[in-house]
């Protein structure tokens, strides 16, 4: 059974922002065996549709300042955290971002995205307070 998958994303970040961490987390999920792509579909005029992943991902909020605590929380819980940070987003090439990273702590970091992948238990305890990423920005709910 594939791990469960859900994006966290910062609400207040630029849309082209979102939509680069979406891609690329969704991506590094897949990439990482995640999702399995299901097999070509065809519709009913016969039209011909290529297969896409199988599971569900759900678009959780979560400010910027929150993602990178979660970051923590799931490594903590034994649940990967693949993050989408403003190094990489501002590298040309994933040596540039490597070596950046290197050189910058933790605390220097920003986080612009999380892809969390683990047991479903374990995913929805960390990430069962937040709210689905929607327009406008959604007000997190009090952590339980």
């Amino acid at each position: 059974m594939p791990p469960r998958c859900v994006l966290v994303l910062d609400p207040a970040a630029p849309r082209w922002l979102l939509a680069n961490a979406a891609t690329v987390l969704g991506a590094s999920a897949a990439a990482g065996g995640a999702a399995a792509l299901g097999p070509d579909l065809v519709d009913a005029s016969g039209g011909r549709w290529a297969g896409i992943a199988e599971i569900v991902v759900p678009v959780l909020a979560a400010p910027a300042e929150e993602l990178a605590a979660l970051r923590a929380a799931a490594q903590d819980a034994g649940v990967t955290a693949l993050a989408f940070p403003d190094l990489a987003q501002a590298a040309p090439t994933y040596a540039a971002y490597a070596e950046a990273l290197s050189r910058t702590p933790t605390a220097g970091i920003g986080v612009h995205g999380l892809a969390l992948l683990g047991s479903g238990n374990a995913v929805r305890r960390l990430t069962r307070h937040l709210p689905r990423l929607t327009d406008p920005v959604p007000e997190p709910e009090p952590a339980r």
